[in-house]
């Protein structure tokens, strides 16, 4: 009997693993009201698991690690790592020792400092430099950075203001490692777009040309313009195959960042520019760019599809008339071939007609002599042996035609 006060479905098998993933990755907690978070994204890494040495696993997808300086988070993502490190200052040496054990480049760094409402050293972390930034709308926090990799590799981020509680400021901190880290994946697309650019503006020339020919071609080079256009097509879908989860990637991540940017809401601060100024001016037309390339790649491989598709139209409308002229040469010949043959059937009478009459006048020759002369005999025979003869000829043609 059921005493739970659940009518005791069975459940989805996939539902504990659904569930698991919306708790995989805790939510970032910072204690401290002042605090430094370091955050390294590692890229290109291997897919030999001998590779990967202890506390990284290329099958786990998030690790908590407590060390004696502070916290080290290690989340797994599709195409990189992502190592968090928490505490009161930077990273010791033995953290040092135990991040620098995992696989990969370098691809983005940030450094956030969290530090208490009232705090005024954003001048003496960033210089002279230009600062960009903002005051976090709904929080009153203040965001700021240069956007400069530093000696360190980093880009530094500051945080300050008067947070509810760790939590919220784990959320602020994460939206700004969000931004630094899909920031520059984003533009992973562009220096490979730039790369196929030339190639991509050689196919749209040879499209141009194959249209050109195809459209003034005659029957005789129709087929060699569709061995080109094939050509073509296989390596428009080549480069847009080699191509497409790069540009469908940038997409995504540059997706993130908006939404990261938007989860900020900033105000500006004075004549500063804000994070989402920054990245709109800078960030946008290189997405835009890569789009823009994604939409050329598309519009000659439909250009040549429609080609291909043309050239197949006037191929199969040049077959069908050659058939068509094929029947009405078939039916000419049948005809001719009627014709001769009635001629032939004729002659051929005329002819087994001639050979009877003449044996018949040898026969008579052979016989008593007669009334009526040979010739005369012969000239009444012609008659009755033109009909006889045309007879079977014609009864000999009939059995033909039945078999």
């Amino acid at each position: 009997m059921n005493t739970t006060g659940q009518p005791g479905f069975e459940q989805c098998a996939e539902r504990a693993d659904i569930q698991a993933e919306a708790h995989a990755r805790p939510p970032l907690a910072v204690e401290f009201a002042s605090a430094e978070v370091w955050n390294w994204v590692l890229y290109d890494l291997p897919d030999d698991p001998a590779a990967w040495q202890t506390p990284y696993d290329p099958d786990c997808r998030h690790k908590v690690l407590e060390l004696a300086g502070g916290q080290l988070r290690i989340e797994r993502h599709t195409e990189f790592v992502s190592i968090t490190w928490l505490g009161n200052g930077p990273p010791d040496a033995e953290s040092l020792r135990v991040i620098g054990k995992c696989p990969g480049q370098q691809l983005a760094g940030a450094r956030v400092l969290v530090r208490p409402a009232g705090w005024e050293g954003v001048a003496d972390v960033f210089g002279p430099g230009r600062i960009f930034g903002g005051m976090a709308r709904f929080t009153g926090i203040e965001v700021a950075t240069d956007f400069q990799i530093g000696a360190d590799q980093m880009v530094t981020y500051t945080l300050s203001g008067n947070f509810e509680d760790a939590f919220a400021r784990g959320r602020l901190v994460k939206r700004l490692v969000d931004l630094e880290t899909y920031r520059m994946a984003a533009l992973l697309g562009l220096p490979v777009v730039r790369q196929s650019t030339p190639a991509l503006q050689s196919l749209e020339v040879r499209t141009g040309g194959a249209m050109r020919a195809l459209s003034s071609s005659e029957d005789e080079t129709l087929a060699a313009s569709i061995r080109e256009i094939s050509a073509l097509l296989a390596e428009v879908g080549a480069l847009r195959e080699g191509l497409r989860y790069r540009i469908a990637a940038s997409k995504a991540y540059y997706d993130i960042v908006s939404d990261r940017l938007a989860s900020l809401a900033e105000a500006p601060i004075g004549q500063r520019q804000t994070l989402k100024g920054f990245v709109d001016h800078r960030l946008a037309p290189a997405i835009k760019t890569v789009g823009a390339f994604d939409r050329r790649i598309s519009d000659v491989s439909a250009t040549l599809s429609d080609a291909m598709a043309l050239a197949r139209t006037r191929l199969e409308q040049t077959s069908q008339e050659y058939n068509q002229a094929l029947l009405v040469s078939m039916e000419k010949r049948a005809r001719q071939q009627v014709h001769l043959g009635q001629a032939v059937e004729g002659l051929s009478v005329a002819a087994i007609s001639y050979y009877v009459v003449g044996l018949i006048g040898v026969l008579i020759k052979s016989l008593p002599h007669f009334a009526v002369s040979v010739p005369v005999l012969q000239a009444i025979s012609v008659p009755a042996v033109i009909a006889l003869v045309w007879w079977n000829v014609r009864r000999a043609k009939a059995r033909v035609e039945k078999v």
